[in-house]
Order: structure tokens, then C-alpha cells, then sequence
């Protein structure tokens, strides 16, 4: 048995399972502040957290962010489209089956 070819793996393994996702995390949580319309300060401010914190910071940002408009337009529709499903559904009935 190759010690070195354990060791290989084990070292993919880690990147592919556990470093990866943290690299997306952050690398998201940096596009967004960029796309953002935050001011110049609040900027600074987030990206020196998400930097300097690199698990808990990109966290932080994406838990403690205000919505965009999109998304908040986004989540009113689809609200209102669960509204008119559950009114179309019929009341009542004989209680055999899936309505």
C-alpha cells in the first residue's frame, strides 16, 4: 500500500468535499456585496467581515442582508400564486381521495 496514494486522496477528498463548498460560499457572498447598492463604507465593512472571517463572515452577510427588489417582488408573486391555488382548490366533499 502507497502511503503517498492514501494521502493523495485523502487530499482530494477534503477539497472536493469540504473546501469547495466554503470557496462558493465565499466567492458568492463577494459577488453579491459587489452587485449590491450599498455605499462605499458598508462595502469596506462587509468585505473586510467576509475576509477576515471566512466561514462565519459570508454566513453573516448572506443571514443578516436585506432582500433586493427582485426578490421581494419574487416572493409577493409566488405568495399570491399560493393564494389563487388554495382558492381554486375545491371545499368540502364526500372526503374519498386527493382533491
Amino acid at each position: 500500500m502507497n502511503v503517498l496514494a492514501v494521502s493523495d486522496f485523502l487530499r482530494s477528498l477534503f477539497l472536493i468535499l469540504v473546501a469547495t463548498p466554503f470557496i462558493l460560499l465565499w466567492g458568492c457572498a463577494l459577488w453579491d456585496l459587489i452587485r449590491s447598492d450599498r455605499s462605499g463604507w458598508a462595502i469596506v465593512g462587509w468585505m473586510l467581515l467576509i475576509l477576515l472571517l471566512p466561514i462565519i463572515g459570508p454566513m453573516t452577510y448572506f443571514a443578516l442582508r436585506k432582500p433586493t427588489r427582485s426578490e421581494v417582488d419574487q416572493k409577493y408573486l409566488a405568495d399570491r400564486e399560493l393564494q389563487r391555488a388554495a382558492a381554486a382548490r375545491p371545499v368540502g366533499g364526500p372526503g374519498l381521495g386527493p382533491y
